[in-house]
């Protein structure tokens, strides 16, 4: 099958949680139509909660390994439980909560009785949305670490699913903050919508993102939600993006039909009012793609 050379992946990130980003992402979604859908939140997936979507496969993740000891070769020398820096062995059994995977006690083992192996840490889904386009996200374990890596799972499938379809889009609901998911989730992507409220959280978050994002070749827009709540940050938010060349995509005002829509299970953007009011901001992501 021929691949799409402008196959395109839109990434839309806060900085902070509450800013809105989900709401933003959902309705692109939406909006969009044929597009591969993604939620790069592994430690709290909401896209899968608004889009009415079967599971068509699921496949186990490990971010990292465990040891294990085979007590039919071990001999009981205790090495292993001596030279462990996490306290994680006691009485040749291994400590699954204590145990970070370094690998020290499969080396210094003279019999070969320890082996580390791979340690589930979550799962990733792929589902089929009502309309017939694919949805992936993942479930991270409780406590587990390497989200990136899980980030990068999700978005090597991603890119497979839209190149043998056929998808011009991936449009994706980022994690988060700043961190290693976020940084994984940038990989590859051509536009970021930084989604930001006027609070002071909100514009603080949000520079803090543009940091992350300055050395980055990614064209950068600036959407600001529920921008009716303080006007004064909304001018703030406003003037900070034009000192920093980002162009303001648009201003959504704050709308309890979104907070009504997203605790029912359903994407805003159904809602004819608040579809008004985010379908200029798809056409001008479209134009600016093109």
């Amino acid at each position: 099958m021929t691949a799409i050379l402008d196959l395109k992946e839109i990434l839309v990130l806060s900085g902070k949680g509450g800013s809105g980003k989900t709401f933003i992402a959902s309705s692109l979604i939406h909006l969009a139509g044929s597009c591969v859908a993604c939620d790069y939140d592994v430690d709290a997936s909401n896209l899968p909660l608004l889009f009415s979507a079967e599971i068509e496969d699921n496949q186990e993740y490990s971010g990292g390994r465990i040891a294990e000891i085979n007590l039919e070769l071990c001999i009981g020398c205790g090495l292993c439980e001596e030279y462990c820096q996490f306290d994680a062995i006691q009485e040749r059994l291994v400590s699954p909560l204590a145990c970070e995977g370094c690998g020290l006690c499969e080396h210094i083992c003279p019999m070969d009785a320890v082996f580390m192996r791979p340690q589930n840490s979550g799962r990733w889904f792929k589902a089929r949305r009502t309309e017939g386009w694919p949805l992936l996200y993942a479930e991270l374990r409780p406590g587990e670490e390497n989200s990136g890596k899980l980030v990068s799972r999700l978005k090597d499938q991603a890119r497979q699913e839209a190149l043998q379809e056929q998808y011009p889009f991936i449009i994706s609901d980022g994690p988060p903050g700043i961190g290693c998911a976020v940084i994984s989730a940038l990989t590859g992507v051509e536009l970021v919508v930084m989604v930001a409220e006027p609070s002071l959280s909100g514009i603080n978050d949000i520079m803090r993102l543009q940091e992350l994002l300055k050395n980055r070749s990614v064209h950068k827009l600036l959407l600001i939600n529920k921008f009716d709540i303080n006007m004064e940050d909304t001018r703030k938010l406003e003037e900070w993006a034009a000192g920093e060349s980002i162009q303001v995509l648009g201003r959504i005002p704050f709308k309890q039909e979104v907070f009504n829509a997203i605790s029912r299970g359903s994407c805003p953007v159904l809602i004819q009012e608040i579809k008004e009011l985010v379908e200029p901001v798809w056409n001008t992501l479209q134009t600016i793609l093109e």
